[in-house]
Parts: C-alpha cells; sequence; structure tokens
C-alpha cells in the first residue's frame, strides 16, 4: 500500500513538472513570436522609409493601432497616413524604435496610442508613465513642431475577452489612472489628450461590445468611433 501510494506521489510530480516544462515552453515561443513580428514590422518600416514622403502623418502604438485601416477611414485627408502600430507592443517597445517608425519620416502629425500591453502583463502605471513620458519627450527633441495627439488607452470588456490571464477589472483601474496621467502629461507639453476611453464604455463601465468582437481590440464600429473624434482635428488646417 505505501509502495503504491509512494508511486502515485512520484507519478503526479513528474506530471506536474512537465506540464510546467511544457507552459515554459509555450511562453517561450511565444516570447520569441512577439519578438520576431516586431523584428519584421521594424524591418518593414525600414524599407518603406525610403519611398515615403516626409511631412505626414504617422499612427504609432500597439495591436489596437496596428489593426486601423487607415485609408479606409481617412480617404478624404490631404496629407498621407502611415502605420507604426505593432502587435503586443508596449511602451518600452515604442520608445525602442521611434528612429525606424518616426524620426526617419519627420512626420508633421503623430498620433500616439499606447500602454495597455504594459498594464495587461503587471507593469505599475508610474513605471509605465516614466516611459511615456520619456517618448514625448523625444519626440518633441527631435519634432519640435509636430502636432501629438495623445490617445488614451481604451477600456475593456471582461464578459468578450478571450485573452484568459487578463484582470479585466484591476486593469480598468488602472488605465483609468493611466489615462488621467496621460492628460495631464499633455497638457504639461501643449500635445493634444483626446479621450476615446469613455466614448466606448457601455453603462456598465466597460468596453462596449458593440465597438469590439475579443473584449480587448476594436472591430470596424470602434474605429468609427475612433475616425469621429480625431478626424476633426487631423482636417483642421
Amino acid at each position: 500500500m505505501k509502495k503504491t501510494s509512494k508511486a502515485i506521489i512520484i507519478t503526479i510530480i513528474v506530471l506536474l513538472s512537465i506540464a510546467v516544462i511544457v507552459l515554459t515552453c509555450l511562453l517561450v515561443i511565444k516570447e520569441v513570436r512577439k519578438c520576431d513580428y516586431y523584428e519584421q514590422k521594424c524591418d518593414s518600416f525600414e524599407v518603406q522609409n525610403a519611398n515615403l514622403s516626409k511631412g505626414q502623418i504617422v499612427f504609432i502604438g500597439d495591436s489596437i493601432t496596428d489593426l486601423y485601416k487607415l485609408d479606409s477611414y481617412y480617404a478624404d485627408l490631404d496629407l498621407a497616413l502611415y502605420n507604426r502600430g505593432i502587435g503586443a507592443d508596449t511602451t518600452k517597445g515604442v520608445k525602442a524604435r521611434l528612429d525606424v517608425s518616426i524620426f526617419d519620416i519627420e512626420p508633421s502629425v503623430i498620433v500616439l496610442m499606447i500602454g495597455t500591453n504594459d498594464i495587461n502583463w503587471g507593469r505599475s502605471v508610474k513605471d509605465t508613465m516614466e516611459t511615456y513620458h520619456e517618448i514625448v519627450e523625444e519626440i518633441y527633441a527631435k519634432l519640435p513642431e509636430v502636432k501629438l495627439y495623445c490617445m488614451s488607452v481604451i477600456p475593456q470588456n471582461k464578459d468578450i475577452e478571450k485573452y484568459a490571464p487578463l484582470s479585466v477589472d484591476n486593469n480598468l483601474k488602472k488605465i483609468k489612472e493611466l489615462n488621467k496621467e496621460i492628460e495631464g502629461l499633455a497638457k504639461e507639453v501643449s500635445a493634444t489628450y483626446l479621450d476615446l476611453y469613455s466614448r466606448l464604455l457601455d453603462e456598465e463601465g466597460y468596453l462596449d461590445k458593440e465597438y469590439s468582437n475579443d473584449g480587448l481590440h476594436l472591430d470596424h464600429e470602434g474605429f468609427v468611433v475612433w475616425t469621429e473624434l480625431l478626424k476633426p482635428y487631423l482636417l483642421k488646417k
């Protein structure tokens, strides 16, 4: 009986060990794929930059920006729009690629939305804002005449959220705090803060299901709301 119990315990330990190894491998693979996509996008930007005009409009951010089909929403603008969103990116990632994403093409307008993945992956609002501040500081140092639009980080919805590790209620508290900090920084440096967060909320304070299929990213209707908020500013001469 004792031998049987011992064998069972050993089997459980072995199975748990295998599970930990498999999970670790999956996480490593995920990180490698994420890094590969980041590098591929940056390489693509570098190639594109040789043929792009300066003085245009750049959107920069994470997957929410990456999925934004700009030409479908801003065809009536005189300036060209360049999408420099990268899925899974963070404030640190944006800061590291400012040259290839922005400075090499010297835009006259920048639309910045970043921070949701910092929050998703447990980074504090304080640390996130430190990097965000560094991004803004570097932008104005290199492009002092640029028009900078700081978009709020958007809300999330726990009912349709498809990313199991996320703690939506906790994230929303941090996102609200982060947005207040972004708004304050924008005022401090004379950038324009645009509150997209409030426009996307449902009655319960979550990302409205009308604007998202997965509780984190925007669908077409969500991008329409973003466009309606931002476009009047971009149309100003």
